[in-house]
């Protein structure tokens, strides 16, 4: 627990110094402008409730009002059609007597279609029908009557008789169009069930009034006062009567037993759980209906003004916090940017790089800093550039150590061969030899010149390999795969030399098993640097030995070593660190030398 604690403790210390006020500032702006917006997004978020809810109420009570008023006209209308003694008279008639008296039966229905009809003039009703026995031959007309015989099939029908209300609903469906189009329209029904007054156990047939949906869909959404909120109907079968916006009607998937609860509570809002959603919810049944007219708001809309205002304020704030953090960056700034200067400046320095200086105006704490910095690097640039020159001068003089003695071994063993040759045989070789170690002490001497050509270089590692193979009756095998246009590259001379030697004494001469060895030189540019690759099929070495070569020399034999390592040495010095010798070796399978320096063209 101590250590979490401490944890931001230390980042904060550590911290440099902009990020420290920086921080202060944070705390100091966005706390209080934090506090400020909580306590006023509460507030804002109660009052905008109140009113959102109390306006849902209002919109509520007159839709419902409106549904009271159209559902008690139907209901009317019903009645005045029940009593008709025309509608009683024509419906009573017997089947025996009028099946087939046309005459009578086409009186009945211009009476009965002018009586319908004048149910037809207004928004109330849209259309009066009536389901008569189905010998009438109107039965099928199905505009103003319809075969009872037949829809005491349908559902409807059992619904109805089953029903001991005074009217039963039809949920929402289609009929034709009152004009000549006939095109189809969607109404909600009142059905109603005619007794005759005769005699009160016979049905003699039904009423269906029906009334547009659209009208009652319209003042539904006049209900809504809400963009993601719903008004709906409900009967009580499930069957959605009619509602405000179909799509915000699916999010809540309506549950019918859950406004059989609210039903008898309808002057207050409850809190409901539809899907992923909160909601208020209200509901009221309709009288004389099995209908519940119901509305839902969702919390998220309800708090939507507030939620706006939220916004807004964290816009301020944070705009306010970027002004002040403007402000504060740039205040600091004047601070800590020579400190920061001066900081990438000593990273450079750490990096290698020497040719750094700080310039400062201003006589302070920091220009004191800046000036004893100046001082220091100019010191370290001179003691490296000393350290450098030293150096130089010791590996030139090794260099010339070295060739001063141009192994003093290889001489001897030459003039000895050179002598018993002459002694044993009588042969113009002597002549051959004599001549190749002539021009290969004018080659490796060059005049004092320590650069060469890679042409000069390849011929003096031929001689030298004519001599060897002198010595060791052409055991050795030499091949050079280099590209002619680079004969012309500048290199340091007798970087080839001690490489092929080592070869020979230590790879080649060692392996028993074989009786000639090859050596193969082969080069390539590789971008703006010149590789060169020295190849034995010798006894090879383990890669850690090989690697040692370089960082200690040879142990077995520490005049080469000493050679191999002075070439790496002179090639950094002379081109770089990045240049310079790598090897690459195993028991068996020869070794592998890597010569990497820059491609230098004189005439480029």
């Amino acid at each position: 627990m101590k250590k979490s604690l401490l944890a931001p403790v230390g980042f904060f210390t550590h911290m440099n110094i902009r990020g420290k006020l920086l921080i202060s500032y944070f705390i100091l702006i966005f706390f209080p402008l934090a506090l400020l917006t909580t306590i006023s997004y509460k507030n804002v978020s109660s009052d905008y409730e109140k009113q959102i809810l109390h306006s849902a109420d209002q919109s509520f009570d007159q839709a419902y009002t409106f549904l009271n008023y159209k559902v008690n006209t139907l209901i009317k209308a019903s009645d005045v059609i029940y009593f008709n003694a025309d509608v009683q008279t024509i419906l009573a008639r017997k089947k025996e007597e009028f099946e087939n008296d046309y005459v009578q039966q086409n009186i009945d229905r211009l009476k009965l279609e002018n009586f319908l009809s004048s149910f037809q003039n207004s928004e109330d009703v849209y259309r009066a029908s009536l389901y008569v026995p189905g010998w009438f031959m109107y039965a099928a007309q199905n505009f103003n009557f319809y075969d009872k015989d037949s829809f005491s099939h349908t559902q409807s029908y059992q619904r109805l008789m089953a029903s001991k209300d005074k009217v039963n609903w039809l949920p929402p469906h289609t009929i034709t169009n009152n004009s000549s189009s006939l095109d189809p329209v969607q109404v909600i029904s009142l059905l109603r069930k005619i007794r005759n007054t005769e005699q009160t156990t016979e049905y003699i047939g039904m009423i269906e009034l029906s009334i547009l949906k659209e009208n009652i869909e319209a003042m539904i959404q006049k209900a809504n006062i809400t963009y993601d909120g719903v008004v709906y109907i409900q009967n009580s079968h499930g069957d959605i009567v009619s509602c405000s916006n179909l799509q915000n009607l699916n999010r809540i998937d309506p549950n019918t037993e859950l406004i059989k609860g609210l039903q008898n509570n309808d002057t207050t809002w409850n809190n409901a759980a539809f899907g992923n959603s909160d909601y208020v919810i209200k509901a009221r049944a309709i009288e004389n209906t099995d209908w519940t007219m119901v509305t839902a708001i969702p919390y998220t809309e309800i708090y939507s003004q507030s939620i706006r205002i939220r916004d807004l304020m964290l816009v301020l704030m944070l705009v306010c916090g970027l002004i002040s953090y403007g402000l504060a960056y740039f205040i600091t700034g004047a601070t800590v940017k020579r400190i920061q200067l001066l900081r990438k400046k000593m990273r450079l320095v750490q990096e290698g790089f020497l040719n750094v200086e700080v310039n400062s105006k201003i006589h302070d704490e920091i220009g004191d800093l800046t000036d004893s910095f100046n001082h220091m690097v100019k010191r370290i640039k001179l003691l490296v550039d000393e350290q450098y020159q030293n150096g130089k001068e010791i590996k030139n003089l090794e260099l010339k150590a070295l060739q001063a003695q141009i192994n003093p071994h290889f001489l001897y063993n030459t003039l000895e061969m050179i002598n018993w040759k002459a002694i044993d045989n009588d042969v113009p070789e002597i002549a051959v030899i004599s001549q190749s170690l002539a021009k290969f002490y004018k080659l490796s001497l060059n005049k004092g010149k320590d650069i060469v050509s890679l042409e000069d270089e390849l011929d003096h590692i031929r001689i030298y390999v004519k001599i060897q193979n002198l010595r060791f009756d052409d055991k050795i095998k030499l091949a050079i795969d280099i590209d002619p246009d680079l004969y012309s590259c500048a290199i340091l001379k007798l970087i080839l030399q001690p490489i092929v030697e080592n070869a020979i004494i230590h790879g080649i001469r060692e392996y028993r098993d074989k009786e000639k060895g090859s050596i193969t030189i082969t080069g390539y540019p590789d971008k703006h640097d010149l590789v060169l690759i020295v190849k034995d099929d010798g006894v090879g070495m383990p890669q850690d030995k090989a690697e040692e070569i370089l960082a200690n020399g040879n142990p077995a034999d520490e005049v080469h070593g000493y050679g191999v390592r002075n070439i790496n040495h002179r090639i950094k010095l002379c081109y770089g660190q990045e240049y310079g010798l790598t090897y690459r070796s195993s028991p068996g399978n020869g070794t592998r030398v890597e010569i990497r320096i820059p491609a230098i063209h004189p005439s480029k």
